[in-house]
């Protein structure tokens, strides 16, 4: 079974990892516009189209010195998000185990050794966080780079260029930095959710004398992609990641995390623990019955979403959460849940986070 008052203590979890992750996002995008400003500046110091082919690839040579430094210190804004990530959902997960008893069990976390590997090693996809951080930055490079030469061997002035390579927000064209924006946003939230999830998964497995499966929670809206989708409550036990009854599909998607979730870019989804019986645990007692269970919650449905969550939790919490305006806006359906979990408006720290349990 997974207990309503269980789950809410995990969605409102991941609540918080994502205003954790709006709040790393923040200050990862601040670094993308100052090496915006530095990129313009150089392009603007002196006339391109009159530069020989020698001193052009010395500037080219240069900027991708200066973006290299842009990216290892958006490199190490995003590690500082995650170990705090790793201990918070940790002590989460402990928390949530220990309070959803009427009786007294132990609850186990993972060590600190663990916790402190799987943040600096983490997987996003099969490769490091640093890797891919690495291979933006080449990216952003190499177009860059390309960019300027197009414009170079057109004869365009600099403004051109610059127009070319960085856009003109007057004109509404977008240069190479948005999509250096739109990468470095997906991997913050590859990176979070994923050492949250490995950490998550230690927990439960850690704690197997109470918890027997996991359940995938989906997010519903028009961003939804298919394979999310057509995982929705699909269920596993803990230990063996075997299909439990009524599920078909495997625990490892294709091109998935090794721990189930993310199943992809942009992946919004969650496991939650399904925790054993009574009877399954050995107590002599009788089972609390639909309703009762726990803060009078009662049993899940096997529908639940984000939005019946935060439905079910009422506007004090609404508000509190998202902040009293993005709160209205969605409780008026004005804007969607995709755009709302998103929590710009209302965003956490790591120190904010580590504070819930201090």
């Amino acid at each position: 079974m997974i207990d309503a008052a269980l789950l809410d203590e995990f969605l409102s979890g991941q609540l918080d990892l994502l205003r954790l992750e709006a709040s790393t996002r923040v200050r990862v995008l601040r670094l993308l516009d100052q090496l915006e400003r530095e990129l313009r500046s150089k392009l603007s110091s002196d006339t391109l189209t009159d530069m020989g082919k020698s001193r052009l690839s010395t500037l080219l040579r240069q900027t991708s010195s200066v973006i290299d430094d842009y990216y290892e210190r958006m490199a190490a804004e995003a590690d500082k998000a995650l170990l705090g990530t790793a201990e918070y959902i940790a002590k989460d997960v402990h928390k949530s185990i220990q309070g959803v008893f009427s009786v007294e069990l132990g609850a186990y976390l993972p060590t600190e050794a663990y916790l402190k590997r799987v943040s600096a090693n983490t997987l996003v996809f099969g490769s490091p966080s640093a890797n891919w951080w690495s291979r933006q930055s080449a990216d952003t490079a190499f177009r860059f780079a390309n960019a300027v030469r197009l414009g170079a061997t057109a004869g365009e002035t600099n403004d051109q260029i610059v127009r070319r390579v960085l856009g003109s927000p007057k004109a509404g064209t977008e240069g190479i930095m948005q999509a250096s924006r739109a990468n470095a946003r997906s991997l913050v939230h590859a990176a979070i959710q994923s050492v949250a999830n490995d950490a998550r998964m230690e927990t439960f497995r850690k704690n197997s004398d109470v918890i027997k499966g996991v359940r995938q929670v989906s997010t519903f809206d028009s961003h939804t992609t298919e394979i999310c989708i057509g995982y929705s409550n699909q269920e596993w036990d803990l230990i063996t990641e075997k299909p439990l009854k009524g599920s078909y599909l495997p625990f490892v998607s294709d091109g998935g995390s090794p721990n189930g979730v993310p199943r992809h870019w942009g992946c919004r989804s969650v496991l939650v623990p399904i925790t054993k019986t009574f009877k399954e645990l050995g107590l002599d007692m009788p089972e609390f019955p639909t309703g009762t269970r726990a803060s009078n919650s009662g049993q899940i449905a096997a529908d639940t979403t984000f939005a019946a969550f935060l439905e079910r939790k009422g506007e004090a919490y609404q508000n509190a959460t998202l902040g009293k305006g993005r709160a209205e806006l969605w409780r008026s359906k004005k804007i969607t849940l995709n755009q709302l979990l998103d929590l710009r408006g209302n965003p956490l720290t790591v120190a904010q986070l580590k504070a819930r349990y201090s």
